[in-house]
């Protein structure tokens, strides 16, 4: 078993070119994006976004109690005593204040300017340019808001946001105002289920829900995660290619001749592969971190875990490799199932995001990509970039080995029998 190894890390290692295109390539691919893209995604630099938007207020917020009273006894089938502790319960929240001050808050006081204005001259601002959006805040809309929060039905009047045309500036205000009203929904709910006397208001911190401490990830550190893995999905290719070679140079039938097993000739294939994926994806990342300083400060369990994914992921090269090695065997022109091979992983590699990020795609193409190996693999380690958390990975992982034992049995039914080969 092990000569049949070292033929084939012997075949690797020789072809110089298969080395420079193995390690050398992906660096520097990795180094061009870098300095293409220095600083543009930094999710560290300041905001360089400058909005403007107008708040139209046409809530009468006078008498919210009573009016939150009277709605709960005559649409809400409410008795007295329970529509005046409820209302009661309620004057300590007032949205249309939560919301402001939240516009007005630090974290957005920097990149959000507030405009009071009212409705006519706030339309002629954002038809002139002067103003990106206006958020419309509808009469009634405190009453109808906190009714809704207290019987669970869905609220009569809601905020309305007014554009001009779609931009960047107000494409991100939506999903900021969008993300407040998702939070303040929740914190309604989570008081009403928890029965408090008194309603309090949390602010949130932005548009973007924020789940658990987690650590944010660069663009460059994008760019080596998906070269390193491109690069060592090509390796199933590589190694499967040299059987043509092999088949040239009737290496598959001196095996049969020495009256070794055939099967051995694939599982030298798939040892090798997952041998070299792994050394592969190991020395990219090692040399991308020495060279440009990708994974600052890291911990040594971030780095076990690293190695861990490096394993699954090789493994899964490993049984690709065995279903092209036995497709290889199998056909009578070499090229064409080298053509094959590279178009199979070209799609694999358009679809797990490793030439363009996935979050760019359509919905339907992201869940697609977590059913690619190498698109499966990006997402544990960006993942385990941000959060290393172990339970997070199980699942992924059970599915990288479901994969490799899938391409494992494709290629074992697929290999040929003694004297098949082609």
């Amino acid at each position: 078993m092990g000569s049949f190894i070292k033929k084939d890390l012997f075949l690797f290692l020789r072809d110089r070119k298969e080395l420079v295109v193995a390690l050398l390539l992906p660096i520097v691919i990795i180094f061009v994006l870098n300095l293409a893209f220095d600083g543009l995604f930094d999710s560290n630099e300041e905001a360089t976004l400058d909005i403007h938007l107008a708040l139209v207020n046409q809530d009468n917020q006078e008498k919210v109690t009573e009016s939150l009273q009277e709605k709960l006894i005559e649409e809400g089938s409410f008795d007295e005593m329970e529509a005046t502790a409820i209302a009661e319960q309620a004057s300590y929240a007032d949205p249309v204040e939560a919301l402001a001050n939240f516009l007005e808050s630090e974290d957005l006081q920097n990149w959000v300017t507030i405009h009071d204005l009212d409705e006519t001259e706030a339309i002629d601002q954002v038809e002139q340019g002067e103003i990106d959006g206006m958020l419309v805040i509808p009469n009634d809309f405190t009453v109808e808001s906190l009714y809704a929060a207290f019987t669970g039905e869905p609220p009569a009047v809601s905020l309305a946001y007014k554009m001009e045309e779609e931009t960047a500036n107000n494409g991100t205000m939506y999903d900021i105002i969008n993300g407040f009203i998702d939070n303040l929904n929740y914190q309604f709910a989570m008081q009403q289920i928890a029965g408090s006397n008194e309603v309090e208001v949390v602010q949130p911190q932005g548009g973007v829900e924020q789940l658990g401490e987690g650590e944010t990830f660069t663009m460059s550190q994008y760019f080596t995660l998906a070269m390193g893995i491109l690069f060592a999905l090509f390796l199933s290719i590589t190694v499967a290619a040299k059987t043509g070679e092999e088949i040239r140079q009737q290496v598959f039938d001196r095996i049969l001749v020495t009256n070794s097993h055939p099967m051995l000739f694939l599982i030298g294939k798939m040892v090798s592969t997952f041998i070299l994926a792994w050394l592969q994806i190991s020395i990219v990342f090692g040399l991308a971190h020495l060279i440009l300083d990708v994974f600052p400060g890291r911990s040594l369990d971030f780095w076990l875990g690293v190695a861990v994914i490096t394993l699954l992921f090789a493994l899964a090269v490993a049984g690709l490799a065995a279903v092209f090695t036995s497709i290889a065997l199998q056909m009578h022109n070499i090229d064409a199932a080298n053509g094959v091979f590279n178009v199979i992983a070209m799609v694999l590699a358009v679809l797990g995001g490793n030439f363009v990020p996935i979050y760019v795609f359509p919905d339907w193409m992201q869940r697609v990509s977590e059913w690619t190996p190498n698109g499966l693999t990006l997402s544990m380690m960006m993942e385990w970039l941000q959060y290393q958390q172990v339970s997070s990975l199980i699942m992924p992982s059970l599915m990288l080995v479901g994969f490799f034992v899938l391409c494992t049995l494709v290629g074992l039914a697929m290999y040929p029998k003694r004297g098949g080969a082609k």
